[in-house]
């Protein structure tokens, strides 16, 4: 499972979730459902991407809130032990 953990203002947090088994992007803050998830994220190529398009949405949407001065960290739970892999741009 990918997800992002990203530091909202007021201190609060919001968990945004990709399971490859099912293919669905899950969040735990409803603001980005009415917002981001609805009306999509633009990625670097012009592509407007939405959370059916899976881990594409996910990287659009932590370059989204990169770019935008949030604190963003891409996870990816449920790795075998070994090398620590991880997101380079």
């Amino acid at each position: 499972m990918e997800c992002l953990i990203v530091q909202l203002p007021r201190g609060r947090t919001a968990v945004v979730q990709f399971n490859p088994a099912t293919g669905s992007v899950t969040t735990s803050h409803a603001g980005l459902i009415g917002t981001l998830f609805r009306k999509g994220v633009t990625d670097f190529e012009g592509y407007q991407r939405f959370p059916a398009d899976g881990l594409t949405f996910l990287s659009a949407l932590y370059d989204h809130l990169f770019l935008r001065n949030y604190a963003v960290h891409w996870m990816r739970a449920g790795m075998q032990p070994g090398s620590i892999s991880r997101r380079v741009e």
